[in-house]
């Protein structure tokens, strides 16, 4: 604790920690958000898990059917986070923006712990409880209670000139924060609506021209910065260990907790953490499968949706055809990146006058 706080008065200081929420004073992060990034920029692109991504997400649209989805409309992101010290991504179309439905709750939830780390935001039972409900039935009401805390925005009429522009900085407030963590392609920048409230005035001029399904300045996530936000999370390194644990607590799924569409995938003992989201017009869900041994392999998985009454399963599909290839394989960095020709002892390079000539079968999807 700062010099500072040491020379409050005792009744000084119980009024700043009553104030926090949360046992420490504000402006206390103790997390920073360079340490927070360098966690984020740690998982590796190897080629390999985008073979595997590509192949689980295209045999899944095949599987599916022609004319329910095609190769373009599903992005699949694998972070494979079984071995600590060596941390790996792979992806099939990972880098490109898409609309994240309510997938894009989890920039709010991170942001709204970060307000509160830095005395801009306190954590008042109403916050706590609208967070929860954001997170584990994926309430837009309190959603957009939440980004208008975060913001300091509000529904209104149209706005121009300067009032506009204010209004404009505003709304970027938690995409700048997702910037400073070096996930520039997590554009968090609206709220979620609920159904039957009216768009209008401020919030529909900000949107823009319209865009395919949405618009110009809707909401866009990648899979591949989302899985990067949810190892962050999983490796504690947001705001707080303790603020991390709190995020992952709200998007625990199972045990009465449901909702997301990798449940019925999990390996046994494994323990998700999702968020999932959906529209009309797709269907998504990002999670992390905590293994028995302690360690996660992170999936995000979107996916465009072309009937209204159903929805294919192709993220479903495409989980499962990727953990069956990655589960088979081993997780230690030293056999799953070393190369099959190099030998540790020379006297592997000797033959074995038992050993058959054939070559093993790949066990791939």
């Amino acid at each position: 604790m700062s010099g500072l706080f040491r020379l409050l008065p005792a009744a000084a200081m119980a009024a700043l920690l009553t104030l926090w929420g949360a046992g420490e004073a504000p402006g206390w992060r103790t997390v920073p958000l360079a340490e927070s990034r360098a966690v984020g920029e740690e998982p590796r692109s190897v080629a390999s898990l985008d073979e595997i991504a590509r192949e689980a997400a295209l045999s899944a649209v095949e599987e599916v059917g022609e004319g329910k989805v095609a190769p373009e409309e599903i992005w699949f992101t694998i972070l494979d986070a079984r071995d600590p010290r060596d941390p790996r991504i792979g992806h099939y179309q990972g880098d490109a923006l898409v609309y994240p439905a309510s997938v894009v709750k989890m920039c709010y939830m991170v942001a709204a712990y970060d307000q509160v780390a830095t005395g801009q935001l306190r954590m008042t039972p109403d916050l706590l409880s609208d967070i929860r409900v954001m997170m584990d039935v994926s309430s837009n009401t309190a959603t957009s209670r939440i980004f208008d805390l975060l913001c300091n925005t509000g529904f209104g009429p149209e706005l121009e000139g300067e009032a506009l522009e204010s209004f404009e900085w505003k709304k970027y407030t938690v995409h700048r924060y997702m910037q400073a963590l070096g996930l520039e392609e997590l554009f968090a920048v609206n709220k979620t609506y609920a159904a039957g409230v009216p768009l209008y005035g401020r919030e529909f001029v900000f949107l823009g021209e319209r865009v395919a399904d949405n618009y110009e300045y809707s909401n866009k996530m990648s899979t591949n910065a989302t899985s990067r936000l949810l190892y962050m999370i999983w490796r504690r390194a947001l705001v707080s260990p303790e603020a991390s644990e709190e995020m992952l607590e709200h998007m625990l799924r199972g045990n009465g907790r449901g909702g997301s569409r990798f449940l019925g995938l999990l390996p046994e003992s494994a323990t998700l953490y999702s968020k999932p989201g959906g529209t009309p017009t797709c269907r998504h869900d990002a999670g992390i499968i905590e293994l028995a041994d302690g360690g996660a392999i992170i999936v995000s998985a979107f996916s465009f949706v072309r009937t209204d009454d159903t929805y294919p399963p192709v993220i479903q599909a495409a989980t499962e055809k990727a953990l069956e290839v990655l589960l088979d394989q081993p997780g230690e960095l030293d056999l799953a990146t070393a190369d099959p020709d190099r030998t540790l002892h020379p006297e592997d390079d000797e033959e074995d006058p038992e050993e058959d000539d054939e070559e093993d079968e790949d066990d791939v999807e």
